[in-house]
């Protein structure tokens, strides 16, 4: 029953997670940004605020686009702020987005729905030939808005001559499958494209002011590759596409054509660029700490421990591992700290904060909730369904059951976006209790099996008619993972 009421509360904190980063709640804070429109002291000038400053928007027409899985609800929101300023756009959003939406939108707002299993398809691509097109038309009187969060990348696909589509999206799906990082996918993205990198920018060259709002679903947010950056100059990567092509082995089977458009570099012309104003509006960091303000309330003692995870699940799961093996350790034998740190994964950053937790955790008796965010990455092997949460979720199901001592340690992994891999779960629980009752029905090769098939969606589906796992549906926001470790 208790471990019954930690689930709960861990899924009820992810909840309140995501909605601190939802496109609607970052948009409602009118103190920093008012897309609504003021007159100011002198009664012929209109303006909007942008994190704090007042923009002058008198005699201009505002034009939205955006493309990836959280934008429907900024571009929405800020259509209506807006007002009769806005003329609308054209928004690139993933499949069954405007079921879960459930307002009605604008027929000004044109919504192509694309891209499902985050692979690029027709839908996309014609929704980035008119979100081009849109870009084209812009004159010194036009404000273009342009909303991005994750999965853009795949939500404005417009390959350059002689790719084609399907040279993108089997390039793309090889590179995840390989276990490529999200930074090596998106440099070979950018070369691959004729809008991404800065590209849609020089397009809207003529506007008289372009603005970017972006919700990072990157470690570090690093503005040049979320959604690929297509209105952000790219700095010079610091792998060439083509030596990521050749670490994954894919490189040898492209054709000469497409092999000279990825290593030919951009003739050195002047762009002209509009003014620009470009916002991070929400990212991993803004979840976690709410996270942690939530499991306060819940009575737990909460600490952030890195908001920069990345790496093969099966690394990641062994570093919670040894996290937990620590936190027993200082339990039974007092807290020793060059033990501790010997076995702290997360940084030295955040390295004083975790003991002072610890400490307290261990006078006052109250549990620890343990939260980290990022993007580790899984390397697909077999031919089962599932993502990287699933996995890890299983893998450190695994972990806690193995060791006696950490048994009654529990944890979750869940994607922000609602989406883990091509499946329709968020993630899933962690937890001894998940092999326990695996085993009632199973053998522990099965299990194996299982992991070596990379399975782990139809393993959290067929248990307990689904109880450990995490359904949430399209979030309408994305800012990578949350893991969550509860220690009672």
């Amino acid at each position: 029953i208790m471990k019954r009421q930690t689930w709960e509360q861990m899924r009820h904190v992810y909840g309140q997670a995501v909605n601190a980063v939802h496109p609607v709640t970052i948009f409602t804070d009118s103190q920093r940004f008012d897309l609504r429109p003021q007159k100011s002291d002198n009664p012929a000038e209109l303006f909007i605020k942008l994190d704090g400053e007042k923009q002058n928007v008198s005699g201009k027409t505002c034009h939205i686009v955006g493309f990836g899985k959280a934008v429907l609800g900024m571009a929405h929101k800020v259509h209506q702020d807006l007002g009769r300023l806005s003329a609308g756009g054209i928004v690139s959003v993933p499949v069954n987005t405007l079921k879960q939406f459930q307002q009605p939108i604008s027929p000004d707002l044109r919504v192509y729905e694309g891209a499902p299993k985050n692979l690029p398809d027709e839908n996309a691509l014609t929704a980035a030939k008119s979100i081009k097109e849109l870009a084209l038309k812009m004159t010194p009187q036009d404000v273009l808005f342009v909303f991005i969060s994750g999965g853009g990348s795949a939500l404005l696909p417009l390959p350059k001559s002689p790719l084609t589509l399907d040279d993108k999206r089997t390039i793309t799906d090889r590179l995840m499958k390989r276990g490529a990082s999200i930074q090596e996918i998106n440099t070979v993205r950018i070369a691959c494209s004729d809008i991404k990198g800065g590209r849609l920018a020089r397009f809207a060259g003529k506007a008289g002011l372009l603005v970017t709002f972006v919700l990072s679903d990157i470690i570090g947010d690093p503005l040049e590759l979320i959604g690929c950056g297509p209105t952000v100059q790219p700095t010079k990567p610091s792998t060439p596409a083509a030596d990521i092509l050749r670490k994954y082995e894919i490189w040898q089977d492209l054709s000469p054509e497409i092999q000279k458009v990825l290593v030919s570099q951009e003739e050195k012309q002047e762009f002209v660029h509009p003014a620009h104003k470009i916002f991070v509006k929400g990212s991993n960091v803004l979840a976690t700490e709410r996270a942690a303000l939530e499991a306060r309330k819940l009575g737990y003692i909460p600490c952030v421990l890195s908001c920069t995870v990345q790496g093969d699940v099966s690394q990641v799961a062994n570093d919670y591992q040894r996290l937990l093996q620590a936190i027993q350790e200082a339990k039974q034998h007092g807290l020793k700290e060059n033990q501790l740190r010997e076995k702290y994964a997360f940084g030295e950053k955040s390295f004083e904060d975790f003991k002072h937790s610890l400490e307290e955790h261990l006078c006052s008796k109250k549990p620890l909730f343990l939260i980290c965010g990022g993007e580790p990455v899984i390397k697909v092997t077999g031919q089962g369904l599932g993502g990287r949460s699933q996995h890890l979720a299983l893998l450190v199901s695994q972990a806690l059951h193995r060791d006696e001592c950490l048994r009654d340690c529990t944890f979750m992994s869940v994607g922000t976006d609602g989406i883990d891999g091509p499946t329709d779960a968020a993630g899933a629980i962690g937890d001894s209790q998940v092999i326990d009752t695996y085993l009632g029905q199973h053998t522990l090769d099965e299990l194996a099996e299982t992991l070596r098939n990379c399975d782990s969606y139809n393993f959290y589906k067929n248990l307990q008619d689904g109880e450990y796992h995490v359904l949430t549906g399209h979030t309408g926001t994305n800012v990578m993972d949350l893991h969550f470790l509860v220690v009672p």
